[in-house]
């Protein structure tokens, strides 16, 4: 009765040891002799992704498993006394079990094999999961972004509103995006965040179905980038990426206006050691700036030029405590500056004045995971990341009651001040998550093998926002058209900046006002 209950609880347990912040990647296997179980294997793991190695022992069912560990190229080497020195080589993906099983035989004189390609295991986890190389997404021509990236998982469309991604068929805001552990969702429509550099971005893994228990806050998929982590070899890229919008062709019967300019994006990255096999730095950068002109709704309406300058600075450090105890910090920083932003579009605004002059975007991310060796059996984890996210001076520059009142008409053209309060408080979408995770690897004769898992998840959505519709915090709306007998009524501007409603019976115009009685 006993043993039935430990069996029933392993299996209720039983989840990959991967899943845990979705930044490394679980190795398993099994040592046999003459097709038998070999426990007492030692059992070495390196790799130019790992500081130092990691070592295990097979059990008594001749099984190991070596989790929380960086994905990459590893080699794998099983030795034992008397017996033929095995080493194998795999590749370890994000948020992935990959497995190598080693037939070990005696000898008499001292002998290595050396395996240097394996087949894959047909199933090694119930997941149904895609893991995409940064490789892969360079030889292909695609965008490189996060979005590009995801879409070549299958089960992925872009048919929610305004070609969000879908998931295994959940609404679009309803998957979950992580990069360095951190969740990049923007808080209230679900979207991620840009906060990656796509030459530093190392793999991504798309999990969209089967997907472990230990994740929460989805019904969609997941997905799960990592960025690199340097090394001990010193290595570095640059790149330089030319747009224009006259190299896009447009429709037989398009009327749109397409600029000369060349815009072009900047990217470096630079990764090594600070101190060999123990602490390890990596750096990137990404720079771009776009100039362009949109013309504003009406017949004689004028051009206005737009511009956007970004810049996003990442920074990740990887070190060994000591030989079974290892820690990465990693952060990255946007600055996001617009030039000219148009809300809600440049075809529904009529006026100059209505034009949110300039508005910052600021948003950013911080990870800390740490994980130890306890025993061979026994591996903890340990995470804490936060995002942020905020809109600056979006919105009116004047709480005065005539330059700080926008309009609209029956049309949905804008007059007057820009939409929303510039120089109100901004408003924030952020989020924080820490979580503490421990593994027991579990291994009897009777039970079999299993990995136990226990874990606690704290997670905090916060978005602070007071939403004003305006400066002033009024609106006036005219829902009527000019007619034979009223040919002036409509929404006009003046000379010294007032708007000038000419309306009569029978015209709908209306004066709202939107008060923050109480700050959010």
């Amino acid at each position: 009765m006993k043993l039935r209950f430990y069996v029933v609880l392993a299996a209720v347990l039983l989840v990959g040891v991967s899943a845990f912040a979705q930044t490394t990647g679980t190795l398993t296997g099994t040592a046999t002799l003459g097709g038998n179980p070999l426990p007492g294997v030692t059992v070495t793991v390196s790799s130019p992704s790992l500081i130092g190695t990691r070592t295990t022992v097979t059990d008594s069912n001749g099984n190991f498993t070596i989790g929380a560990i960086p994905p990459g190229e590893y080699t794998i080497k099983f030795e034992m006394e008397s017996m033929q020195t095995v080493t194998r080589t795999t590749r370890v993906g994000l948020a992935t079990t990959a497995r190598v099983d080693a037939e070990l035989k005696l000898t008499a004189v001292a002998e290595a094999i050396t395996v240097t390609a394996s087949a894959p295991a047909v199933l090694e986890t119930t997941e149904v999961q895609t893991n995409i190389t940064s490789q892969l997404v360079s030889n292909l021509p695609m965008n490189r972004d996060l979005r590009g990236t995801v879409g070549l998982a299958p089960g992925v469309t872009s048919t929610g509103p305004g070609n969000a991604q879908v998931i295994s068929g959940a609404p679009s805001f309803d998957n979950l995006y992580m990069i360095d552990g951190a969740v990049v969702n923007e808080n209230l429509r679900g979207q991620p965040h840009d906060l990656f550099i796509e030459d530093a971005i190392q793999e991504t893994t798309v999990l969209t179905g089967g997907i472990s228990a230990e994740f929460g806050r989805f019904t969609g998929g997941v997905v799960t980038a990592v960025s690199k982590t340097g090394g001990n070899e010193f290595s570095g890229s640059f790149r330089d990426s030319f747009q224009s919008p006259k190299w896009t062709a447009l429709s037989p019967n398009s009327t749109a206006r397409r600029t000369k300019n060349i815009n072009q994006t900047y990217e470096a990255t630079l990764g090594g050691r600070i101190i060999r096999d123990r602490l390890w730095f990596f750096t990137a950068g990404r720079y771009f700036q776009t100039n362009s002109a949109s013309p504003l709704f009406g017949a004689g309406a004028p051009t206005v030029p737009t511009s956007r300058e970004q810049q996003r600075i990442e920074v990740k450090l990887t070190g060994q405590v000591t030989p079974k105890h290892s820690l990465t910090v990693s952060s990255l920083d946007i600055k996001d500056d617009q030039v000219n932003n148009f809300f809600p579009s440049a075809a529904r605004t009529w006026e100059v004045r209505s034009v949110d002059p300039g508005r910052s975007l600021p948003n950013s991310f911080l990870t800390a995971h740490y994980n130890g060796v306890i025993t061979n059996s026994f591996l903890i984890e340990g995470l804490y990341a936060k995002k942020k996210f905020a809109f600056e001076q979006s919105g009116g520059d004047s709480r005065d009651l005539v330059l700080g009142t926008n309009a609209n008409d029956i049309s949905g053209n804008f007059f007057g001040a820009p939409t929303f309060c510039g120089v109100c408080t901004p408003e924030s979408r952020d989020n924080k998550n820490w979580q503490a995770k421990g593994t027991y690897y579990l291994s009897t004769k009777g039970t079999g093998t299993h990995n136990l898992v226990a874990g606690y998840d704290d997670w905090v959505s916060m978005r602070k926002s007071d939403n004003h519709q305006s400066g002033s915090d009024f609106t006036i709306g005219m829902y009527s058209s000019p007619t034979a007998t009223c040919p002036l009524c409509g929404i006009q501007r003046q000379g010294d900046g007032s708007i000038r409603i000419t309306t009569r019976p029978g015209f709908d115009t209306i004066i709202i006002w939107w008060p923050i009685l109480e700050a959010s």
